[in-house]
């Protein structure tokens, strides 16, 4: 909760300046936020915020989450669903029949997108929900649509994510990255059966009267936990613990004295069992470390999750951030961990999301450190980030060195990714 009001605080800063909207408007609807449902745990909050923003809203006590509640279009889906999901806990053999279940077909997605464009017209409450959706910019990409529009691709970005859950981690289907990505057992264990059906079970006890999404959300949400993924929610808030030390020194930092806001260094995994860094990841610290000493900047952000080798205990940032502070002497102040990312692509996009978090001035350029041969790839990588996320999460991109990138942050990269739960 804590970190949704101050990601709201820094994000509204920054439109104050690129889009001239309030401060207030943002502070007004913080005050008006209210509890989610107790039914979720708090890993299940977290995960639901960072993946699912539409619905992690709707299911805040209020005026919306009772008009969802109570249409007559949304309880027929779910009245349909759920006989669905009874039908398939008590035939389905294995997990990726429950999955297929679960899923949303394309014309149940249909059907509620367009309910949600009609009620975004006739009903004041969500109406209202569109503009707090597009004041805390978690769909940026969407912004400028009609609201109409907006509600539709909102929707339908958290319908494949719930469907993308199901299949991945319930069906066993390969997910970009299936090295590091993929679902923990067969679908046809029978104890990953035994587990799935007993959250069904749960799901199915609590009948049909909440919110029509409220079992497929509970369903993946439950099959990430029974395959071991809670990567997504691991260290949140990111202003606390590690980085604690760097989230108070952003606030008494003079940028004027910085060309850079921060120089990012992005992970290198060791890809193999036991091993915490490789030459590679010291490597590419030891650059940063320079740079850092040169005055370049007042901060380096190591990025980089859980990642190699499959469902390693060892996170890249916490590793790099020992490596530079206990051996390289830089203070604990200036290292900002990013621990989720989980390729170059989102190296760049969490720590472009870091830099609003930590109040950086989003006018200042920050600086990509890297080995030579990732560097290249970085400066090409604009296709990349096109097909794997949708957009580009800055302006502009200059090769300054055969190590050194440079780039101007940019809002889209709060745009959630709904292929993507184990870093959204």
């Amino acid at each position: 909760m804590l970190l949704c009001l101050v990601t709201l605080t820094a994000q509204s800063q920054r439109r104050k300046t690129t889009r001239g909207k309030s401060k207030a408007r943002t502070t007004k609807t913080a005050r008006a936020a209210k509890a989610v449902t107790p039914s979720y745990t708090t890993t299940q909050q977290v995960q639901m915020r960072k993946s699912f923003y539409l619905l992690y809203l709707l299911e805040r006590n209020g005026p919306a989450h009772n008009v969802v509640v109570k249409d007559a279009v949304f309880n027929q889906i779910a009245k349909d669903r759920a006989a669905r999901l009874t039908t398939a806990y008590s035939q389905c053999g294995d997990a990726a029949c429950i999955g297929k279940a679960l899923e949303w077909t394309a014309d149940e997605i249909k059907e509620v997108g367009d309910e949600f464009k009609r009620l975004a017209v006739s009903n004041p409450d969500i109406a209202e929900t569109v503009q707090r959706l597009k004041v805390v910019d978690r769909y940026p990409l969407y912004t400028e649509n009609a609201d109409t529009t907006f509600i539709r691709k909102a929707w339908e970005d958290a319908a494949a994510g719930l469907n993308h859950i199901s299949r991945v981690y319930l069906q066993g289907v390969p997910p970009r990255y299936p090295r590091i990505d993929s679902i923990s057992f067969r679908p046809a264990d029978p104890a990953f059966v035994r587990q799935v059906k007993t959250a069904v079970q749960q799901i199915l006890a609590a009948g049909t009267g909440n919110a029509f999404y409220r079992q497929p959300l509970l369903g993946s949400l439950k099959a990430l936990e029974i395959n071991g993924r809670n990567e997504a929610t691991r260290y949140e808030p990111l202003y606390k613990d590690q980085n604690a030390a760097p989230f108070a020194k952003s606030r008494r930092t003079n940028w004027n004295a910085y060309r850079f806001s921060s120089i990012l260094v992005p992970g290198s995994g060791p890809g193999k069992a036991g091993q915490t860094m490789d030459s590679m990841g010291m490597f590419r610290c030891k650059l940063a470390a320079e740079q850092y000493r040169n005055n370049a900047a007042p901060f380096i952000i190591v990025s980089g999750g859980h990642v190699h080798p499959y469902k390693t205990p060892f996170c890249e940032a916490i590793e790099m951030k020992k490596y530079m502070v206990g051996k390289l002497g830089i203070p604990d102040s200036a290292v900002i961990i990013e621990p989720h990312a989980r390729h170059t692509t989102t190296n760049i996009r969490n720590a472009v999301r870091l830099a609003y978090l930590f109040n950086m001035p989003a006018t200042k350029p920050m600086l990509i450190v890297s080995d030579s041969f990732q560097s290249l790839a970085i400066e090409k990588m604009a296709a990349r980030f096109i097909n794997e996320i949708g957009y580009l999460p800055y302006t502009g991109l200059e090769r300054k060195a055969p190590t050194e990138n440079i780039i101007l942050p940019d809002l889209k990269a709060w745009q959630q990714d709904p292929e993507d739960p184990l870093d959204p």
